[in-house]
């Protein structure tokens, strides 16, 4: 027995689709290509409606237990659906919710990742995460490229980044292709307050988005050793 039903999640999409839907991106597309540089679109969040043969369905039933973090006093039940190796056939779209889109160069496949709607920067390549070994001249080429991209995005389009790892990834392109003035500055907080401590992730950010407000890009280095320690707060 087939069934028409609406789902919401995640679909490829055309590019087609989505200009249909969001017509507003299509004069930044034509500036990216206009810079010579490529881009798709990624993580399509759509409301669509599809056709599902009940009969082929292997159905779960699931149940998940309160959760005592979030002081819920019942649990829930799911059922989940087995569609087999490919995914049910799209008879409508009915809305696409979000998009990001992701801008690279010619001879890449990626650089920079953005969410037009709130105008950030999700993901900037990081190229130079472990140095530039041997492959020395090929790196930097690579690397000039994701700047470049970069920089337009920020200064001529006002985009922003969306978290401290793009602004630091950001940072190292520009101490390598601007070689701009730097300073080290040292800080020794004292806790007066420890309700009002945040965590290490809470206040890395904090300090990104003050300095960055200022023209500045900064590299923090606090005494968190291990990455479940962002989570903390800085204690003794």
């Amino acid at each position: 027995m087939k069934y028409s039903t609406k789902l919401k999640g995640e679909f490829r999409l055309s590019e087609a689709d989505v200009l249909k839907f969001h017509p507003w991106i299509k004069p930044l597309l034509e500036e990216i290509k206009n810079k010579g540089w490529n881009y798709r679109f990624s993580n399509i969040n759509a409301e669509v409606l599809v056709e599902l043969n009940l009969d082929d369905l292997m159905l779960t039933l699931n149940y998940y237990p309160p959760r005592i973090e979030k002081w819920e006093e019942e649990g829930t039940y799911e059922i989940s659906a087995k569609l087999g190796e490919k995914p049910p056939a799209i008879m409508k779209i009915l809305s696409i919710e979000r998009f990001n889109v992701d801008v690279y160069p010619k001879h890449s496949l990626y650089a920079v990742e953005v969410d037009p709607f709130k105008k950030e920067i999700k993901k900037i390549r990081d190229i130079l995460w472990n140095g530039l070994g041997e492959k020395c001249s090929s790196k930097l080429n690579e690397a000039r490229d994701v700047y470049e991209i970069a920089k337009w995005l920020i200064e001529d389009k006002g985009f922003k980044p969306a978290s401290d790892y793009v602004l630091e990834n950001y940072k190292k392109l520009v101490d390598l292709f601007e070689k701009p003035y730097k300073f080290d500055l040292t800080l020794e907080l004292t806790v007066k307050d420890e309700s009002k401590v945040p965590t290490w992730k809470s206040l890395k950010k904090e300090l990104h988005n003050f300095f960055y407000d200022r023209g500045l890009l900064v590299e923090l280095k606090g005494d968190h050793k291990k990455s479940f320690d962002l989570f903390k707060k800085p204690i003794p």
